[in-house]
């Protein structure tokens, strides 16, 4: 706002007639006061970002959160006196965090240690479409796993139990209401 302040009158006069006649005659609002001026924080908003990444790949996202994980393990395997190379003080952190960061990005964008990968295999495709596995969705997908890991673990304890009778020599059978 310094800069528009300092400008002449008849400067910023011309600059807003070029400006409408690029905009094919349409007045635009500028003005150098402060009341009116627009912050570029509320034009940009976080809603605006969050809504750009929540269409983004989703790969993409996993990526950033393992390179944001190696970057706290890169810090910490630093050497702490490194005051000739990066600088004292909080330019010095600065720079060896900015190292961090830089190094973690690389990491991560050629495989990193396995973090987003893990992360991405929690989902299946199905057709086109990704399905979360595990407690991730609350939908007919996660009712379906659920019904299947309650049929997988009462087979296991039938198994279980049919091996603890064969090894004690009790054949007695015991009657359940569970058809596998």
């Amino acid at each position: 706002m310094d800069v528009a302040r300092a400008a002449d009158p008849m400067d910023i006069e011309a600059a807003r007639a070029a400006l409408t006649k690029r905009a094919g005659g349409v007045a635009g609002t500028f003005s150098v006061d402060t009341a009116a001026s627009v912050d570029a924080g509320a034009i940009l908003s976080r809603a605006t970002a969050d809504k750009a990444a929540a269409t983004a790949d989703p790969a993409k996202k996993f990526k950033k959160f393992e390179a944001m994980v190696l970057q706290t393990f890169i810090q910490n395997m630093l050497p702490k006196d490194t005051e000739g190379v990066y600088g004292t003080g909080l330019a010095g952190d600065m720079w060896k965090s900015q190292l961090a960061e830089r190094v973690a990005d690389v990491m991560a964008d050629r495989g990193g240690i396995g973090i987003a990968k893990s992360l991405l295999a929690d989902h299946y495709l199905d057709g086109k479409r990704k399905v979360p596995i595990g407690p991730i969705s609350n939908g007919p997908e996660k009712t379906e796993i659920d019904q299947q890991t309650r049929l997988s673990t009462s087979l296991v304890q039938e198994l279980q139990r049919k091996a603890a009778r064969s090894m004690t020599g009790d054949e007695t059978t015991i009657k359940t209401d569970i058809k596998i």
